[in-house]
């Protein structure tokens, strides 16, 4: 869209309306906005100020992306992305408004992204909050690829909510509420067990990987890696190991354990593309393999970037070539299934 656009558009909204937008998206940005400020301001975005929102994006990136377009089919996504999800301000020292502005108004269809050059595993904007009363509890929706306080990581299927308190982590102890499917792959730590709770079925684990799916009546957790400990907050009924299941009945709190595929029983999660702090190599690899298509860097030391991305909506290859081109200064081209990643650098 370009600049006379944006003016004509604005034509139809009073000045109260856009002081206020404008007041609300100073503050979100500075970490200050309250959730229900944020619900308003999401409602506005929504409601007429998709160009104003645009704006405020554009005046926080390096990049030129006046006149990028806002795909339909990728503004609600956008808009839950960015405005939907509790989060404080994001570090300084990331790529983050430089470069994703442009890109998330481009293609919209993921979470969040960085790029990294040599810092430790699960370093990401989530590590770098810092709780207030107001935000004591953080409510996330949806597909989502979540990294909690400790480094754990959630990836959440669709319809799927997360309640958990950044402060109580801070504090030694890792609780989190489920509604819904949510794979799990936790942090190890003997001394602060990680818990999920799913209406009253608690799964309680050390460090291990593992998949819960909330149901109506019924409660089924699968175990990828580790041992796993599902019981009430009275009792345990089992522990199960990888390559099994326990479904818990969550009126009789009567349980049955079964032998399964985890790799079967969690293929919903195949559909989705997480780079989580992988370096360019391995994404290649990951990329590759999703699409059946072969990755080659022209720059052998570009394969050594690290780069933290989440592809939750079957985008396709080019939004994912584009995404990550766009990380590293590069460019690419397809020819005959062979993709050749031309340039770039970890800076």
């Amino acid at each position: 869209m370009s600049a006379d656009n944006d003016t004509n558009t604005s034509n139809d909204f009073n000045p109260s309306g856009m002081e206020r937008f404008d007041f609300l998206m100073a503050r979100y940005l500075a970490g200050d906005a309250s959730d229900p400020e944020k619900e308003e301001l999401q409602q506005l975005t929504e409601n007429g100020y998709e160009f104003r929102f645009r704006e405020w994006l554009d005046a926080h990136s390096d990049t030129d992306s006046a006149e990028v377009s806002l795909p339909e089919k990728a503004r609600e996504e956008i808009l839950t992305n960015i405005l939907g999800t509790a989060r404080t301000q994001a570090r300084r020292t990331t790529m983050w408004w430089s470069w994703a502005a442009a890109v998330l108004l481009a293609l919209g269809g993921f979470m969040w992204l960085t790029l990294r050059n040599s810092q430790p595993a699960h370093m990401n904007i989530a590590r770098d909050e810092q709780p207030s009363p107001q935000d004591e509890q953080q409510v996330v929706r949806g597909k989502q690829f979540l990294i909690l306080p400790d480094g754990s990581t959630v990836l959440m299927n669709e319809h799927a909510e997360l309640t958990y308190s950044p402060a109580s982590f801070q504090n030694g102890s890792r609780d989190v509420t489920l509604r819904g499917e949510a794979y799990f792959d936790i942090a190890h730590d003997p001394t602060k067990p990680f818990r999920v709770r799913s209406g009253t079925v608690v799964t309680r684990v050390l460090g291990t990987a593992f998949n819960v799916n909330m149901q109506q009546n019924k409660v089924v957790v699968t175990v990828t890696r580790g041992l796993v400990e599902v019981g009430s907050t009275q009792r345990v009924y089992a522990k199960i190991k990888p390559d099994e299941q326990i479904t818990v009945n969550t009126q009789t709190e009567q349980y049955n354990t079964a032998s399964v595929s985890a790799t079967e029983e969690t293929a919903w999660k195949d559909a989705y593309l997480v780079l989580d702090n992988t370096d360019l190599e391995k994404a290649g690899q990951l990329i590759g393999a999703h699409y059946g298509v072969k990755l080659a860097f022209s720059r052998a030391e570009v394969k050594k970037c690290r780069i933290t991305a989440s592809f939750m909506h079957q985008e396709d290859l080019d939004t994912v070539l584009t995404v990550l081109t766009k990380m590293i200064g590069a460019t690419y081209s397809i020819e005959n299934g062979h993709v050749l990643i031309e340039g770039g650098s970890c800076d």
